[in-house]
């Protein structure tokens, strides 16, 4: 599958780790939709932001938690990764650098198909 043809696509995002943000937000799901993908990441634009120790988090970043595997596999199966949810709410690859992704809360999860 394409990354491009990813775009749109519902997705919803479970965190397992780390603790902290379970007790206080919740595991999810959290849903949204991947704004843009490459075969390393994905770009989700969060459908309702999270709030996580007094910052609105808009958006996530995804990546592959396991050597080998793509964010693109997300079409067919749940993609465990590591996650750096973000206060932007970013539209594409591109977008994704250290300025952006600056205040991000890095978190593990899943992202899956919705």
């Amino acid at each position: 599958m394409s990354p491009s043809s990813l775009t749109n696509l519902p997705v919803a995002l479970v965190v397992s780790d780390p603790w902290e943000f379970g007790t206080e937000c919740g595991t999810g799901p959290f849903l949204g939709t991947v704004a843009d993908a490459s075969a390393d990441l994905l770009v989700i634009r969060l459908a309702s932001p999270i709030t996580y120790r007094g910052r609105r988090l808009f958006g996530a970043i995804a990546r592959p938690r396991h050597v080998g595997e793509q964010a693109t596999s997300v079409a067919f199966k749940p993609l465990l990764a590591n996650l750096l949810l973000i206060p932007a709410a970013l539209a594409a690859v591109a977008e994704v650098t250290p300025v952006a992704t600056k205040d991000g809360v890095p978190v593990i999860g899943t992202v899956e198909r919705r």
